[in-house]
């Protein structure tokens, strides 16, 4: 019996240094009908070489350059998306991402009877939390529901793989840093999922804080809680008003560190109004009239007690 074609898109820029650990921990499944898209965001480095050298041994692997989006992470990935030819999907970060072995067939032969299959994330990382599963909510193997993702009940780092059937014409949007579940809500929704509980991927975390770039990007990432709110606020305020007011939060947050005082405080009462009990919302309110250097200090304050 033949096997179904599987994808997997490595999204790269400018990462020489990692992208060989990650395609070889791709090619050693030895799933036996696998197509590896390299999509490069037009590197500058030895990257391009690198996957050449690559093709002539394993000509599964293709490499495209990403020309027709914008450029940044949402845009290459699209880009993947549009180069896949595979019937399963999956995206595989070349930054942070080893595969572990034989995941493949193990995911690929829970699939049949499912939309998605999704499995956990083992954390490398120089911190208290190497070693531990990335995922957080599931703590046995079962089956999946969109409302628990949806309401934030299963929250952290996955590795899922798809029926590209299921993916149509829907892509990562160009508009958003990062906001990769903007998507993946899209395509849950309504869908078979099964989770295995066990460690697919090793996902490492670098040194550098992510809240320190989200805070430099403030006025765009303000755009991911926004999206949120606009695609599916209705489904959680009738599933999960609370968890709606916490996305609410985020939104007052980044508001504030755009200068945007009386969007920041719209969207804090409307997470006050949604949830009176959530105590964070209230301790939000506060920080709206701090110094924006203030509270720059304290997330750098948090994220060195968070590496020792």
């Amino acid at each position: 019996m033949v096997k179904l074609k599987v994808s997997i898109i490595v999204p790269t820029y400018n990462r020489e240094g990692y992208l060989k650990e990650c395609l070889n921990s791709i090619i050693n499944q030895n799933y036996p009908n696998l197509e590896i898209i390299v999509t490069d965001d037009n590197s500058t480095d030895n990257t391009e070489n690198i996957v050449k050298e690559y093709i002539k041994r394993y000509p599964f692997i293709k490499y495209v350059k990403n020309k027709k989006y914008p450029k940044g992470p949402n845009g290459n990935k699209n880009n993947g998306l549009d180069n896949a030819t595979g019937d399963i999907i999956g995206i595989f970060d070349d930054d942070d991402d080893i595969l572990v072995e034989n995941s493949l067939n193990m995911m690929v032969s829970k699939l049949q009877g499912y939309d998605i299959v999704m499995g956990n994330c083992e954390i490398l990382s120089n911190r208290g939390d190497n070693g531990m599963f990335a995922g957080k909510g599931l703590y046995k193997s079962q089956e999946v529901n969109y409302i628990d993702y949806l309401c934030g009940k299963i929250s952290g780092e996955y590795w899922s793989i798809f029926k590209k059937e299921i993916l149509g014409n829907k892509r990562f949007d160009t508009d958003l840093y990062g906001g990769e579940g903007t998507l993946w809500r899209g395509i849950m929704k309504g869908k078979k999922i099964y989770y295995i509980h066990k460690a697919v991927r090793i996902y490492r975390i670098n040194d550098n804080s992510v809240m320190q770039n989200t805070i430099k990007k403030a006025d765009i990432v303000i755009k991911n809680y926004e999206r949120d709110i606009e695609y599916y606020g209705d489904d959680m305020k009738k599933y999960c008003p609370c968890h709606l007011a916490t996305i609410y939060k985020g939104a007052s947050y980044f508001a504030k560190l755009s200068k945007d005082i009386k969007k920041s405080f719209l969207y804090i009462f409307e997470s006050i109004k949604l949830c009176p009990k959530y105590i964070k919302a209230y301790i939000m309110l506060i920080i709206i009239f701090l110094p924006i250097k203030f509270i720059q200090f304290l997330t750098n304050l948090k994220d060195h007690f968070a590496k020792n």
